[in-house]
């Protein structure tokens, strides 16, 4: 096994529980907001057509195609065009309220906590995600994860997205490291697998459905406890 010294991770879907904190907002938000007044659609069918939407316009976002502006003032009209509710009944304040109370839930992964104590006596960790810093550190410090890492970087405060190698070259810069002393762990096979590929940087795909697929991998892990037989 290479001597690695430092360890890159993704934040959503691999440390903080995105599709758990932003469903315990969503039925928030659906009380708050008295969303039964507005269609007959159950506050199920909201979050699965949140969830199917705002996947679908991070993955433009990603492509670099949907500017995060856009995403923001597009995301609740698209859902809610999907519902059958017409632009101008859709809440002024749901995208602020939003924004405001998803990323101060605390749910992360089983093992997460004990993983990255573990981790942490043994390598420097470091955050490398494609989320909006405004939002990020809110996440990071209402999940109270913040200490475990040196260093993190936004692809808004890099100017660079995953997968492209130049936000991890510039968090390789940042701590004056080779690639090879580096590795990657994260839930995304095009951001952060392929992402890390391109950057001659080991990598973990994290994988808790078991999802299939023909990636090739440094390692895959189901469970975040896993990393402990690897690292």
């Amino acid at each position: 096994m290479p001597k690695y010294k430092h360890i890159l991770f993704d934040l959503d879907h691999t440390l903080w529980d995105f599709e758990k904190n932003a469903t315990e907002t969503l039925h928030e938000l659906y009380i708050s907001f008295q969303l039964t007044s507005l269609g007959n659609f159950s506050v199920q069918e909201f979050c699965q057509t949140f969830h199917k939407v705002n996947y679908h316009l991070w993955k433009l976002h990603q492509q670099g195609t949907y500017e995060q502006a856009k995403l923001r003032a597009d995301r609740f009209v698209k859902i809610f065009s999907e519902l059958g509710v017409a632009e101008s009944l859709v809440p002024h304040s749901i995208q602020d309220e939003y924004l405001r109370i998803c990323p101060s839930k605390p749910h992360v992964f089983p093992f997460t906590h004990d993983t990255l104590a573990y981790l942490k006596d043994r390598y420097q960790l470091h955050i490398v995600t494609n989320g909006f810093s405004d939002v990020q550190h809110i996440k990071l410090k209402s999940a109270a994860l913040t200490d475990y890492f040196t260093h993190i970087v936004t692809s808004d405060g890099a100017d660079f997205r995953k997968p492209r190698p130049r936000i991890f070259k510039h968090l390789l810069e940042l701590i004056g490291a080779d690639a090879s002393e580096c590795i990657m762990i994260g839930d995304n096979l095009l951001t952060d697998i392929a992402g890390a590929h391109n950057a001659n940087i080991d990598c973990i795909y994290f994988n808790p459905n078991k999802v299939p697929h023909r990636t090739r991998t440094t390692y895959e892990i189901y469970c975040l406890s896993e990393l402990k037989g690897i690292l």
